[in-house]
């Protein structure tokens, strides 16, 4: 058991020293019950707010003079207590659109990977009818260029005008790697899995069954007992997603 826990925490070391929280984000007050003009004003001022927070912290990747071959590097102790010169990988963070849009300085809602109209995103668009990436490095020369013709290109992209740092960051945001696995493995991919199973046991008229064995998985480690059925659930947490991701396959075989 002692042996069992140490590798545990030997495998699990390098992805505590992977991501680091640098800066908490803001997240601005809903002002729902104010005027609609005060509320654009409101929520300018919150982009402004946010972007001087990303500039803050991301200022070595976007506005480095003079880069040399150990621009970026830095010493970092890694999971066997060893200390190796690194360089960090830029790298996205999955998030719903309405944050994507606030992020990019978009509208709320609209596409931020091509310029696709809002009545268009999730529609099936052949290969051969793609619509333009966005490019938001022309969105800052734009914005910077503060002539009516510049605003009008800006305004039929559904692009806000002002700064935005992730228009002087020398990349394609949306071609980033994404390493997020909770969202896109454990919530993302495993709630359509639980879904489908769920819809199919109860065509089957088998849910009772599944159910009897799911309310009896005991409590184990860091499992806790079940004191609900599946669709007992009104909504599901990230612990709830993981701890269930346990226990799952084990149900499955079980009632089937």
């Amino acid at each position: 058991m002692a042996i069992g826990k140490l590798s545990s925490k030997i495998r699990q070391m390098p992805s505590t020293h992977t991501v680091v929280m640098v800066a908490p984000l803001l997240i601005p007050i809903k002002n729902r019950n104010i005027p609609q003009k005060w509320r654009d004003e409101q929520w300018q001022r919150n982009r402004e707010v946010l972007n001087e927070v990303l500039q803050r912290v991301l200022q070595l990747l976007t506005f480095k003079q003079n880069p040399n071959a150990e621009s970026g590097y830095y010493n970092v102790v890694c999971a066997d207590v060893n200390f190796r010169r690194c360089k960090p990988v830029l790298a996205e963070w999955h998030a719903d659109c309405t944050e994507y849009s606030d992020l990019h300085h978009l509208e709320r809602h609209d596409c931020s990977w091509c310029e696709c109209l809002k009545n268009e995103v999730g529609d099936y668009v052949p290969s051969d009818n793609q619509h333009p990436w966005r490019d938001h490095n022309l969105y800052g020369t734009l914005s910077e260029a503060n002539t009516k013709a510049a605003d009008a290109k800006l305004w039929s992209l559904h692009v806000h005008r002002g700064f935005n740092v992730f228009r002087h960051i020398l990349c394609i945001m949306s071609d980033l790697p994404k390493p997020d696995l909770l969202h896109t493995m454990q919530i993302g991919m495993l709630h359509h899995v639980q879904m489908w199973i769920f819809h199919f046991k109860k065509t089957h008229e088998w849910l009772d069954k599944n159910n009897a064995i799911w309310l009896s998985v005991p409590a184990y480690d860091d499992l806790t007992r079940k004191n609900m059925s599946h669709e007992e659930f009104s909504e599901w947490n990230g612990e709830e997603m993981k701890e269930m991701s346990q226990y799952l396959l084990g149900v499955v075989t079980q009632s089937l």
